[in-house]
């Protein structure tokens, strides 16, 4: 898997889902029946599974922002690049400035 941001997200829905199933399994072995308790195992679940992101998926996290920097900045310099042909093309950049550049 190439993408870090995908890699990223479905560590962080694995860990959702295997602590949501957890808590489901906790409440089903103890019979405690009753309409809240899949939103108290969503709860523990998120709660759980940020904590747990948050220490042990560092690589990932640092993977998935530096691959993000780096389309940012690529998008920035096609933009300065498209402007600058831009203004040559009409020329509103002076002779002496193209040349310094």
């Amino acid at each position: 898997m190439s993408n870090p941001a995908l890699r990223y997200s479905l560590y962080r829905l694995g860990i959702f889902a295997a602590l949501f199933a957890a808590a489901m399994g906790v409440f089903s072995l103890f019979d405690m029946e009753g309409g809240g308790n899949v939103f108290i195992a969503i709860a523990i679940a998120a709660g759980l599974s940020a904590v747990i992101s948050y220490r042990f998926l560092n690589t990932q996290r640092e993977a998935m922002s530096e691959a993000l920097y780096n389309r940012v900045q690529a998008a920035k310099d096609r933009i300065a690049e498209d402007n600058r042909a831009e203004d040559e093309a009409t020329g509103a950049i002076s002779p002496r400035a193209r040349e310094a550049s």
